[in-house]
């Protein structure tokens, strides 16, 4: 059973106020969701020329402040997040005390939210979701135009070589370019998950260090055996304090990655499975906290 203090949400905004086919549409339709938001955040929402990004940036607001304020029992409009001196969203008390870590992803109107309230000493987390179909018919063309190579090579300069060389290499045909897209992004949601985790970018100079080997989307079997099963390593030397996760989500049209460096004395996070969530009950909870708790 996962531990109840750390959480995997995910809130697929695709759907959400679809009379809005405008960003300055939201404060009608979406009044309520905004509601829940300071006024930084609405602005920040609003500022999207996209109404489909405003959508995510308002979702991904509103579940950190949910967050914040149900596992930190702060008043809802107190639970803010800050940016740390790398950029990265952080909560913390007024003691400097940092008792929720949280990391957000999204993609292609998917907001996920991975946290631990009060883990181990020496923990840091990190997630990424991906969505291999989104970019699926211009992939395609270029791999059936170009080549698998050359598509593994648009991307080499963030990748190890090793795994340039373990791509270009898949014994998977090319009229299954779906199969190889899928270990393609297998390898990316894994690889962005480790960088978010470390607090860095994919700007990190140490990007062509970091190798996942034997990798392979959700539910498959590496081709190179059942007994080969994913492993990270780092400038050469294989890492044992990270566990690393990759699932399906939201009818497997979805990936998510998490992975969890673990504490000064190699305690663990148990990581449930991605939970989805309902506009509605997210808004009642976010509702019933305010309540609850205050101003």
């Amino acid at each position: 059973m996962a531990h109840p203090n750390v959480f995997l949400w995910a809130l697929d905004t695709r759907s959400l106020w679809p009379e809005a086919s405008n960003t300055k549409d939201l404060p009608k339709y979406a009044q309520r969701a905004l509601a829940l938001l300071s006024p930084e955040e609405q602005s920040a929402v609003l500022k999207y020329y996209f109404v489909k990004d405003a959508k995510l940036s308002l979702a991904s607001a509103l579940l950190k402040r949910l967050a914040i304020s149900r596992y930190c029992r702060i008043p809802f409009r107190s639970a803010t997040a800050v940016r740390d001196a790398r950029t990265k969203p952080v909560f913390l008390l007024p003691s400097g005390e940092e008792p929720l870590l949280f990391n957000v992803t999204h993609q292609h109107g998917v907001v996920v939210l991975f946290g631990a309230y009060k883990p181990p000493p020496g923990v840091a987390i990190g997630t990424d979701i991906v969505c291999p179909g989104e970019r699926r018919d211009r992939d395609v063309k270029h791999i059936q135009t170009q080549g698998w190579p050359s598509f593994i090579g648009m991307h080499s300069e963030v990748l190890s070589p090793l795994e340039v060389s373990r791509m270009c290499g898949l014994p998977f045909p090319l009229h299954q370019p779906q199969k190889l897209l899928d270990y393609f992004y297998a390898n990316w949601c894994l690889r962005e998950a480790y960088v978010k985790m470390t607090g860095e970018a994919l700007l990190a100079p140490w990007l062509h260090d970091l190798e996942m080997r034997y990798f392979a989307p959700p539910g498959e079997v590496p081709p190179e055996g059942a007994d080969k099963t994913l492993e990270v390593w780092f400038k050469g030397e294989k890492l044992t304090d990270v566990d690393v996760k990759l699932d399906w989500a939201l009818g497997n049209e979805y990936m998510i990655s998490t992975v969890v460096r673990r504490g000064e004395k190699g305690e663990g996070l148990d990581v449930p499975e991605p939970q989805s969530l309902d506009l509605e009950e997210t808004l009642a909870s976010a509702e019933a906290l305010l309540e609850e708790l205050g101003e």
